[in-house]
Parts: structure tokens; sequence; C-alpha cells
């Protein structure tokens, strides 16, 4: 067939992708401009009713939060502009500062590091593979004469190994209960290596300083802390490893009042941070319904299993829930049953998803590639089921052993794993030797996948071909977040919640 048959068809598709793609810029440029304008309004206010007692309270020390970029797979630190999602700890953290401390917070996805800081004390977050280029960090900061203390969860798994590698001090689970310890401790010069928050952690504190997150070039979501954990135990989960099953929620009261106080300083689209919204039924249902009196969207992550639960996905749509993001890991049952991931089974998804989906609820999905059960053939079934059922955002990672959990002392023990360096340990490079693929065969797998999956014309099937009912600035924002993955799998960036 001569190619020049197709030119008409291949012209009309590239006019439709510059017109939506030239809308969306339109579009996102204008609204950004006018939220930022508006929002530093709101800001002032926000603080002024909140905080003024903080604020006028002289300042005897100074804390700096740095919460680390990625990093590519060339070293680079990934960089943007703006941050779609922002974390919600630091938030937590300065509201239980006390207030003869003054406290600033730094991304460095979207903002420089200032090594230069007249910061008395440094406190650098280990959250996720985030952790290796926060050790970098730490170690920049300990060349400068700086103290430095690491927490989150990575952090929380290996604190030896971060006490030797740059760190003063490590607080090892949930710092909000240790965090005034820490900077009492620092002020009496008497800064401990290990400080463990599991032992006082609470899920009750202050309103959170949302104003120091709404200062910064974000996104239209704003993050609220809701719950912590998950009730099940997969060997290759670190939150799984980190909480032993074990899930904590937050009070609904305390969530409702936060929900309210992003509300004021404009923000109607909300994150509602938790490891699974629907580890506790009653206490979900009870919180959609107090969520429904606000007038407000969300997202979440979720169990799949919420598709069983009527009345629970019923409150979560009449609440305003968008998006619930799920971890079906694979679609190989083989692979599920080797990680331990036991409560639900492959045959379901597309049963559940569709359910989901009719209730209207959009749906995002993280996979793993690389497990014991997969052979070459699952990165073509991953990218045919995402693409057949419609799923607006995937996100792959490749299976990391990450130091602490059972997955990583099993591959340990049976000699599988190929590279100890940690700062490789990112989830888009392989570390260990698959089963039934060789470590080159799963890297070029998981790309390809990637670049199936995102393709153009994948994307507009997946996200304008989706039942679901959504407003166009909705519709609009999943479009821009999927070429905005799209960008980074070109630059073999695996995208993230950047």
């Amino acid at each position: 067939m001569d190619l020049r048959d197709n030119e008409p068809e291949v012209i009309t598709n590239m006019m439709v992708f510059l017109y939506f793609t030239g809308l969306l810029i339109l579009a996102a440029a204008t609204a950004y401009g006018s939220w930022q304008l508006r929002r530093r309004y709101l800001v002032k206010r926000f603080v002024k009713d909140y905080y003024g007692q903080w604020t006028a309270t002289p300042k005897k020390f100074k804390v700096l939060l740095v919460f680390p970029t990625l990093i590519r797979n060339d070293g680079r630190p990934v960089k943007q502009l703006f941050l779609l999602l922002p974390g919600i700890t630091g938030a937590v953290l300065a509201a239980l500062t006390p207030a003869h401390w003054d406290i600033e917070i730094v991304f460095e996805t979207i903002e420089k590091i200032p090594f230069d800081t007249d910061a008395d004390l440094i406190a650098v977050s280990g959250m996720g593979v985030g952790l290796w280029q926060g050790i970098k960090i730490a170690k920049e900061f300990k060349a400068r004469g700086k103290q430095v203390v690491m927490g989150g969860l990575m952090a929380s798994l290996i604190p030896k190994y971060i006490l030797e590698n740059g760190a003063d001090a490590v607080c090892v689970g949930d710092a909000e209960g240790v965090w005034e310890k820490i900077l009492r401790d620092f002020e009496q010069g008497q800064m401990k290596g290990i400080y463990n928050g599991t032992e006082s952690a609470s899920l009750s504190w202050p309103l959170p300083r949302y104003d120091l997150i709404a200062r910064k070039r974000i996104g239209f979501v704003m993050p609220v802390f809701a719950g912590r954990g998950c009730p099940h135990s997969c060997d290759f989960c670190s939150i799984a490893a980190h909480y032993h099953g074990q899930y904590c929620r937050r009070s609904t009261e305390e969530v409702i009042r936060d929900i309210k106080a992003v509300k004021r300083l404009g923000f109607k689209r909300i994150l509602l941070v938790d490891d699974n919204i629907a580890a506790d039924p009653a206490h979900a249902i009870e919180l959609f319904s107090e969520i429904k009196k606000l007038d407000v969207q969300w997202v979440s992550q979720c169990a799949l299993y919420i598709a069983d639960k009527p009345g629970m996905l019923e409150a979560a749509v009449h609440s305003g829930c968008l998006t619930l993001s799920f971890g079906l890991e694979t679609v190989n049952q083989a692979s599920l049953s080797s990680i331990n991931k036991l409560f639900v089974k492959v045959e379901d998804y597309e049963k559940c998803l569709e359910t989901i989906r009719e209730a209207g609820i959009d749906t995002a999905t993280e996979m793993v590639l690389g497990i014991d059960g997969d052979d070459p053939g699952v990165f073509d079934r991953t990218a045919d089921f995402i693409i057949r059922n419609r799923v607006a955002l995937p996100k792959f990672y490749i299976l990391t052993p990450i130091p602490g959990t059972p997955l990583y002392e099993r591959l340990r023990q049976e000699n599988r794993i190929i590279d100890h360096d940690f700062t490789n340990y990112n989830a888009s490079q392989v570390v260990f030797q698959p089963l039934q693929m060789g470590p080159d065969e799963l890297d070029r797998g998981y790309w390809r996948l990637y670049e199936k999956v995102f393709t153009i014309p994948m994307i507009f099937k997946r996200v304008l071909g989706s039942p679901i009912k959504l407003s166009l600035f909705s519709r609009l924002l999943i479009l821009f977040i999927n070429l905005h993955y799209r960008r980074y799998v070109r630059k073999r960036i695996a995208p993230g919640m950047l």
C-alpha cells in the first residue's frame, strides 16, 4: 500500500492533536494566571486569620524542610515549572513547630535548594525513591556545617544506613509525635541518633500550614491527610513493611476541618491522602457523607474491592469523588499470588473497573512489571488491558526489592539482587534477576509498554473515549497530565506524582 494513501487521515489526526493541544495550553495558561493572582490574596488573609499569633512571635531558630525530587536514570534531578500534587508532610510538621521557630519548605522539583541558608537545622524527607537524592542533599548540608535530620517511610526502613550516610538523626516511623522533641533536643544540643515516631504516633494535629504550600507553584489540587497504612501485606510493599498490616485513620472532624480551611484558600479539588481510603468501610461512608456537604471534588487511592461495596461506592460518588487510583500490580494471577496479594483476583479486574466507571468514577492504575509470574508477553497483555479498559491515568513500575520488605529478603537469600547501589532503586531500573526473562528484556519491555500506552492516539482513546461524564476542565486536566507523562516517557523518566 502506498503510504500516501493515508496522508489525509494523518493530516486530520495531526490537526486534531494540534487543536486540542493549543486549546489545552491556552485554557491552562489563562486559568493558572488568574488562579495565582487570586491565591496570593487568599494566602495573606488565611495567615492573618489562622496564624496571626505565630507570625507575631519573635524567632530564635529556623528549620529548613527539604523535599527531594526524583532522579533521572542519567543521574540528573527532575525539574518542573510547577508541582501537580504537592506533599502534605511539610505543612503538618510546620503546624507542630513551636512559634519561636521560623520554618521554610523547599520542593526541589520546582525550587533551587538554598544550600547557603541561614537555617539552624535541616530536615530532609526520605519518602519513596526520593530518599537517595535526599542522602546527597544531607551530605552537602553536612559539609557546610549544618545538622541534618532525615525521616520518611523509606528512611524508616533503613535507619542505620541513613546515619552512616549523612544524617545526624533519623526519625523512624511517623514524625508528628516526636517532631517537637527533635527541635527541643536540637535547642539543647542533645540530638539523638534515632527517634522512634511509631511509639508516639498520632493522627491528630493542629491545622496544617497550607499557606506554606499554597505560596508555591502548584496545581489546582491540595492534599488533605485522611489516613495511612493498609490492612494487607503484599510482600513488595514498603507501606505493608512499615505498618505491619495496620490501617490508621484520622477523625472525620479533623479531615472536614482541613477541607474547609483548604476551601478558604480557593481550592475545591482535594487529594485525600490515604494508602487505602476504603480500608475502614464504616468510617469511609461517614467521611464521605460529611464531605458531600462541602461541595468539593476529590481523588484518592483505594483497593479494588470498593466495587463490591455498593453503599460505599455510592457514597463516594455523591461526595464528589472524581478519580480513584488502584494498585492492580499485574494482569497475571500467578504474579499476583507470588507477592502475597490474595484479596483480589485478576479475573475480576475488568468487571470491577466497569462497575466503578458506571458509578461515575474515573480510574487510575499502578502496575508492577517483572514479578516472578511474568513472562516476556506480559508487556503487550498489560498494554492491551489498559487501553481496552480506558484507564485514564496508568503508571507502571519495575519490581524493586526495597530494603526492609519481605521481597528484599527473599531475593537476597536467592542471590537474585544484581545491583546493590541503592541510588538505582527508583522503580524504573532493574536491580534484580527476573525469573522468566533477562534484566535487559525487562528494561526494554517496560519502556516499550510506556511508549505504547502513551502514544497520541492511545491517549485520546483512553481519555476522550472514556464513558465517564466529566467537566471540560477535568477532562482537559487529565489530558494535560497524560501529555505530561508522555513527555517524561520520551525522556526515559518514569512518570510519578510530580
